[in-house]
């Protein structure tokens, strides 16, 4: 899932997404030593954890 994120492009994910998502998060979150990062992916985390209940919620990448 997170290899799907363009920088330059838009992704949507949608609910069904949401668990393996989730998860490749999670794997990321282990090996972020820097605080700042880490707040973020909790921030994204939370996010898609709100998505994940809500089948009315997707969650969109947008890059530049």
């Amino acid at each position: 899932m997170l290899d799907r994120i363009d920088p330059y492009g838009v992704l949507e994910l949608t609910p069904a997404e949401m668990t393996q998502f989730i998860g490749e998060l999670d794997v990321l979150v282990e090996n972020v030593q820097n605080v700042g990062e880490h707040r973020v992916l909790d921030a994204i985390r939370g996010l898609a954890g709100r998505c994940l209940v809500d089948s009315d919620l997707r969650l969109r990448f947008v890059g530049d």
